[in-house]
């Protein structure tokens, strides 16, 4: 059954959110006005900071990607987060508390990084950004299992560095970083093509998106790049190779489809694969970890999956990335 506070947060957002942009500027500008002034309670737990930071400092990317480090005083792994907000908006704030939880209970330094937008930055400056950092963290910590996390447009870039790491293993084995050790993606949009069901279905029952909203930020991000591009959408690209993947959706909301159909591709290619669906929640709800009952069940689960990984040894995850390599290539 739903909770209270889940049929309470389903008004909210609606009476926040989900109205038709009259244009592309006009929805810019709504939702970075709503990401400035989203900062949702609960904060940092104890024992956990943040501060901000830059990943990387490579010529490609001056003077490197900025981020915020979330740590406790003795992290033991790396998670790299990837917020999301339809490639153009998008603040720390919103994500402090998720972002605490999950540096307190793997005890790992997070790091969410501010990514370039768009539209300012168009494709591919957003995966770029997610690429850089993070092979800048797998130097940076040699010996420390990864891991790879984003909710909606960063549950995108989640799958879509995914993609990219294993192309650049394929193309050069001895200079590219080992793959995460799994990945969670909430809630992604991980078709801009715009070709799946739900996106009219659930046009709705979505208590935030609609079709339109969501192929004006695609549009925005795309910037005429080809849709059908693995790098934008994911459900066309081949998974094998890749680590476990975790994902979260709600069975009522826009983007439902498109992360059954990432599970499908990814379990036909071998890849072990949790999906958790529920009903009657909001886009990517386990961000909203101090609202929701549900989104604090749920980020349980999500710890247990990213532990259960996490904890396998360094030289153990690189070798067993390496060999579904070598798999996927002969096959």
């Amino acid at each position: 059954m739903t909770s209270f506070s889940a049929r309470v947060a389903d008004r909210g957002f609606r009476l926040l959110m989900k109205r038709e942009p009259a244009s592309p500027d006009e929805l810019v500008m709504r939702l970075r006005r709503i990401a400035a002034m989203a900062r949702l309670p609960g904060g940092l737990p104890s024992g956990v900071t943040a501060r901000k930071t830059t990943i990387g400092n490579e010529p490609a990317v001056p003077p490197g990607v900025p981020a915020v480090r979330v740590s406790p005083s003795q992290p033991t792994a790396t998670v790299l987060y990837l917020h999301g907000g339809a490639f153009i908006s998008g603040r720390f704030p919103t994500y402090a508390e998720l972002c605490g939880q999950l540096a307190k209970r793997l005890n790992a330094r997070v790091f969410w990084i501010d990514y370039r937008l768009a539209p300012e930055a168009a494709y591919p400056a957003a995966l770029d950004d997610a690429h850089h950092a993070y092979r800048a963290l797998a130097e940076d910590y040699p010996d420390e299992p990864l891991a790879l996390i984003g909710d909606s447009a960063g549950g995108n870039l989640t799958l879509a560095t995914l993609l990219r790491l294993r192309d650049a293993q394929a193309a050069s084995p001895d200079s590219s970083p080992r793959m995460p050790a799994c990945a969670v993606s909430i809630s992604p949009g991980a078709d801009a093509v715009g070709d799946t069901p739900s996106r009219q279905a659930n046009a709705a029952s979505d208590a935030m998106l609609t079709p339109r909203m969501i192929k004006m930020a695609t549009d925005l991000y795309l910037a005429g790049h080809d849709p059908r591009d693995p790098y934008v959408s994911p459900i066309y690209g081949d998974f094998r190779g890749l680590p476990p993947l975790m994902l979260t959706v709600s069975e009522s909301e826009a983007l439902r489809d498109d992360a059954y159909r990432v599970a499908h591709r990814a379990r036909q290619a071998g890849v072990a694969v949790t999906l958790r669906a529920r009903w009657n929640m909001p886009h990517v709800w386990p961000v909203f970890h101090s609202m929701l009952p549900e989104a604090r069940q749920d980020v349980t689960e999500i710890v247990g999956f990213m532990r259960r990984h996490l904890s396998a040894p360094v030289a153990c995850t690189r070798a067993v990335a390496r060999t579904k390599l070598r798999l996927a290539h002969s096959g």
